[in-house]
């Protein structure tokens, strides 16, 4: 079967990488059906180089430009419904694909015998980062770490590395929109939506290539000062199980215990103090009489869990 492929892109101030990400796809021997990119409103010269691009591939290259700034957030959700694909994927304005992604996944998809538009997939090839003195960085996907949780357990212990690509049309057809208060939840918002999607997947699967290029030290959660983040991080996590506690997100016994000693962690590494400490160790022996089938899985994330707390305390 044909395979239709529908690339969202977001930017703001980027025409020093806009042309790389745009190239990275059009410049492919398997081109995308459409590549719709929501400007948030540049100020420099962004508009310029997109209304080129338009104008060189106009059956692709679908723009829509904001009249004010919308922020990241409300920008994806203004943009991401348009995708008429059979496979979606995410680009950053600021970011690319390695060669031969969209091949690449064709292949897969047609060796696995998959109907995007019947099953609920993701594909995941491993992500690049991009360093600003040129060097990379491969962070893979690895297949074993991954059959160990359920999709949602996967996102929230940081085992499943993606840059929001490879959906298939049955999954996106479930896809959240981020939360109306993303902007005070901070970078970590994409955290709580990554987590609300992973409940609907049906497979996870793992192309042993390199897809995305991430560049670090470029965009806004790069340059986000650590202890804000920490506080993006912590409000995400609170975010989450208060999404589950309204009934909104499933969780398996071992994935809300986990999110809970998690939350537990990084509320003291923000608010150190011996009562968070004690409190922190009961929490953890109640874990672990909670299901005995499960003590050395919860004893596992404790460990490392309260081990990344220390570490973070000594910094």
């Amino acid at each position: 079967m044909a395979v239709t492929h529908s690339i969202i892109m977001i930017c703001y101030n980027q025409e020093e990488y806009i042309k790389t990400a745009l190239d990275s796809v059009l410049c492919e021997e398997v081109k995308p059906n459409e590549i719709i990119v929501g400007d948030d409103a540049s100020t420099d010269g962004t508009r310029r180089i997109l209304e080129e691009y338009r104008a060189r591939y106009p059956e692709i290259i679908k723009l829509v430009f904001n009249k004010q700034n919308m922020g990241i957030f409300s920008n994806l959700n203004n943009v991401s419904p348009n995708a008429t694909g059979d496979m979606i994927h995410f680009l950053s304005g600021d970011d690319w694909y390695k060669p031969g992604l969209l091949q690449s996944m064709n292949k897969t998809i047609q060796e696995l015998s998959l109907d995007p538009k019947i099953t609920r997939f993701i594909l995941l090839p491993h992500v690049v980062l991009h360093y600003l003195d040129g060097s990379e960085e491969l962070v893979k996907n690895n297949p074993a770490k991954l059959r160990k949780y359920s999709p949602v357990g996967a996102v929230l212990r940081d085992v499943v590395h993606t840059r929001q690509i490879g959906f298939s049309r049955a999954i996106f057809n479930k896809w959240p929109l981020f939360p109306e208060d993303s902007e005070i939840i901070g970078p970590w918002s994409d955290r709580v939506q990554h987590v609300m999607f992973a409940q609907h997947f049906d497979k996870q699967i793992v192309m042993d290539c390199e897809g995305a290029v991430y560049r670090v030290g470029v965009g806004i959660a790069s340059k986000t000062r650590r202890e804000a983040l920490e506080r993006s991080y912590y409000n995400a996590l609170v975010r989450i199980h208060s999404n589950y506690s309204r009934g909104e997100l499933a969780l398996s016994l071992v994935d809300l215990k986990y999110l809970e000693l998690h939350k537990q962690a990084r509320e003291l590494a923000l608010n150190y103090s011996t009562t968070s400490i004690v409190n922190l160790l009961r929490l953890s022996i109640n874990l672990a009489k909670t299901d005995i089938t499960e003590i050395v899985q919860i004893a596992r994330e404790i460990y490392r869990t309260v081990r990344e707390l220390v570490s973070q305390c000594k910094s």
